[in-house]
């Protein structure tokens, strides 16, 4: 059985601009008929239009089901680059790409907090007045990572206590 695939955007890490992958967007499955040079598929079940350029993928173990939750070993510092539903604000049990994986020690269980950014503002009190001034980030979730590849990984957010957006923390609890 294979999955077919469609190519979506890259995910981009925002911290240095660097292409950290490619959105595979899941078309359906199919299982080979015939093999060789034209081969057949026979489409088992699709959720969008297979298109000439759409890619087949062995299809992978399921992720498993039991986790461990626990803090990851190293001290983990990174961002919402991406979020699974295509919604601006994140919110309880949204799935979210992250810009750290495997490479940074992310494993799947690893329990991170989410931070939403601080804003910058003009200061109108002291001595600062009309100067630009960053407010502190503020803690607004936990999420769990379920899967992992080597520079992104992939988490399910937990609770939210104030709605998520891209690029917003995400660091050890």
């Amino acid at each position: 059985v294979f999955n077919l695939v469609e190519l979506g955007g890259g995910f981009v890490d925002p911290d240095n601009n660097d292409v950290l992958g490619y959105q595979g967007i899941y078309v359906g499955q199919g299982r080979l008929g015939r093999t060789g040079g034209p081969g057949t598929l026979r489409l088992l079940e699709t959720e969008r239009e297979a298109i000439v350029g759409t890619y087949l993928v062995d299809e992978e173990d399921a992720i498993p089901l039991n986790f461990i939750p626990r803090s990851p070993e190293t001290e983990i510092e990174g961002r919402i680059i991406s979020v699974m539903s295509g919604v601006s604000l994140i919110g309880q049990y949204a799935v979210v790409v992250i810009n750290r994986g495997s490479a940074a020690g992310l494993e799947p269980g690893h329990v991170l907090r989410a931070y939403q950014t601080g804003q910058t503002v003009r200061d109108t009190q002291r001595g600062l007045v009309g100067q630009k001034v960053r407010l502190p980030d503020e803690p607004a979730g936990t999420m769990m990572v379920f899967r992992t590849a080597e520079r992104i990984s992939y988490a399910l957010v937990m609770e939210a206590t104030t709605p998520l957006a891209l690029y917003d923390t995400v660091r050890n609890p």
